[in-house]
């Protein structure tokens, strides 16, 4: 199976006639963690019977009499591309699957005056959660935490941030090109560095023990690295890092898998 056969069956290959439907609950967040608004929505994946085609419904409640819907069609032949799965909701993003429980819908190019940010997936069973940075006219302006069921609307997010990533981590981490080129490594960490010695990036610790390193302004002409991660449980870390040319131009993505082997809160 070549590489963009796989990134569409990572994607899709669970997806049934029947259907299935994830329930968010959506917040966006100003820099200083203050809510900007909150609200739910479900999106509801389908396929035919060989999913060459995906039917995608999102219903958005905003309020008692203020609902929204909206739908797409994905056809294997037109959307299944070399650099990702092109969605009819943006011709400038990508979806792509790592078959490790991450994923991304990316932006493939920095472009001028237009808003940036691509939405970066964690999944953890019947859970899953969305995290888009989002950059205004060059500036990191506020973010968004999707926080989904298989089953049932969240009603709340989990306070709870990183405090404690010591240990002896094993490090299993997928590299990929812009064309979905493929190479695996694998190495050994004593702890896992989020607070980086670099000027560019700035950490920030979110709900659901969500962290972001990211610079505040990004900008033509100047290379860039966006870093998302999330700790699913004490012996569990994932980490989507999206790096950029100074061409604004998508230059590699790398999946990140942290288990911990050995420390205070390792399992046993």
């Amino acid at each position: 199976m070549n590489l963009q056969e796989k990134n569409w069956q990572n994607l899709f290959g669970n997806y049934t006639e029947e259907g299935t439907t994830w329930h968010a609950l959506t917040t966006v967040y100003a820099l200083d963690l203050a809510v900007i608004r909150s609200y739910k929505f479900t999106r509801k994946f389908s396929a035919n019977r060989d999913r060459s085609i995906i039917y995608h419904h999102n219903t958005y409640y905003f309020s008692e009499d203020n609902n929204k819907k909206q739908s797409w069609q994905l056809e294997k032949e037109k959307c299944n591309q070399s650099d990702g799965v092109f969605h009819p909701e943006s011709e400038n993003m990508r979806a792509i699957d790592f078959g490790n429980n991450t994923s991304i819908w990316v932006c493939k190019i920095l472009k001028d005056n237009q808003n940036f940010g691509s939405e970066v997936f964690f999944k953890d069973n019947d859970w899953r959660f969305g995290i888009i940075p989002i950059y205004q006219n060059g500036s990191f302006a506020s973010f968004v935490i999707i926080k989904e069921n298989k089953n049932y609307f969240p009603e709340t997010l989990d306070q709870d941030l990183i405090t404690d990533l010591s240990g002896t981590w094993q490090i299993k981490q997928t590299h990929l090109t812009p064309t979905l080129q493929e190479n695996l490594t694998e190495n050994t960490v004593n702890g896992i560095e989020l607070n980086f010695v670099d000027e560019d990036l700035k950490t920030y610790y979110l709900p659901e023990k969500i962290v972001l390193q990211l610079p505040q302004a990004i900008a033509l002409g100047q290379a860039f690295t966006i870093i998302v991660g999330r700790q699913v449980a004490d012996h569990l870390f994932m980490q989507i890092t999206s790096d950029y040319d100074s061409n604004g131009q998508l230059k590699a993505l790398i999946s990140s898998e942290f288990t911990r082997v050995r420390g205070s809160e390792s399992p046993s």
